[in-house]
């Protein structure tokens, strides 16, 4: 088994399996990795556009607590999925402020077919119908899959609004395109800022951009300033290393002052 199969197995206690069951708790249980560009972030101050590969997305996880933006995760849950002999391949996503700048996994088998978008912070597994239409409720937001020409579109619903977020395209991507993506993403606006997404008690959200983190929850929202102790609020809400989340806001705000 590809090692960074076998680290989650072992660290999550999560068995390997093809059937349904099994996929929506693999997509659950590495849901509990956050969305984070904070390691990103310090990769790309370094001048360097270095791919983080699934070993050390597990392996960093394990020992720091830390996850990863939308292609790291989708190509180490993909590798997971294929240590359990299941069919996953990555779509590339488009969103209003641009193309392939976002990634999901498409699952298909004797199992059915599925949405996994860890990237997104999608809790589990979103089973599509024969028509192409999933949808996933938590207790901040109904998130609605439809297929359009050529692929899927999501839609959110909170609060009463119905917000379109992304398309993903089903075609095949050739691994030298997954690549070019991934690598484009180095150069991303969203890395002048710093960013983590994961899920929150009672299926809510947990939300940090720059010094503001916010909590989102069936009763609302609530937003703070961890501006003052970054790392330790960084870790308390998310689980990362201390010293991860220092060398991050460091740089940050480094990188704020040169800009101002």
């Amino acid at each position: 088994m590809e090692k960074a199969a076998e680290i989650f197995f072992d660290h999550f206690g999560v068995n390997p399996g093809r059937k349904a069951n099994d996929i929506h708790r693999i997509g659950e249980t590495f849901g509990e990795i956050p969305w984070e560009n904070l390691t990103k972030f310090i990769i790309r101050s370094t001048g360097e556009s270095r791919f983080r590969l699934p070993r050390e997305v597990m392996t960093d996880h394990v020992q720091l607590g830390t996850g990863g933006t939308c292609y790291s995760l989708t190509e180490t849950l993909g590798t997971i999925f294929s240590a359990c002999g299941v069919s996953a391949r990555p779509l590339t996503g488009h969103m209003r402020h641009g193309k392939n700048i976002h990634c999901a996994l498409l699952v298909e088998g004797d199992a059915g077919r599925f949405i996994l978008d860890p990237g997104y912070v999608v809790p589990g597994a979103v089973r599509l119908s024969s028509e192409g239409y999933g949808e996933i409720t938590t207790a901040s937001r109904s998130m609605q899959w439809s297929p359009v020409p050529g692929g899927f579109e999501l839609h959110t619903i909170e609060n009463g609004r119905r917000v379109f977020r992304y398309m993903l395209e089903t075609r095949i991507l050739t691994r030298e395109e997954y690549l070019h993506f991934w690598k484009n993403s180095f150069d991303a606006s969203g890395l002048n800022s710093l960013y983590l997404n994961r899920t929150g008690p009672l299926g809510g959200r947990l939300c940090a951009h720059n010094e503001n983190l916010r909590t989102v929850g069936e009763s609302g929202h609530r937003n703070c300033s961890i501006a003052e102790n970054y790392a330790s609020a960084v870790n308390g809400a998310f689980g990362i290393s201390t010293d991860v989340a220092e060398a991050a806001w460091r740089e940050f705000s480094k990188q704020r002052i040169e800009r101002n």
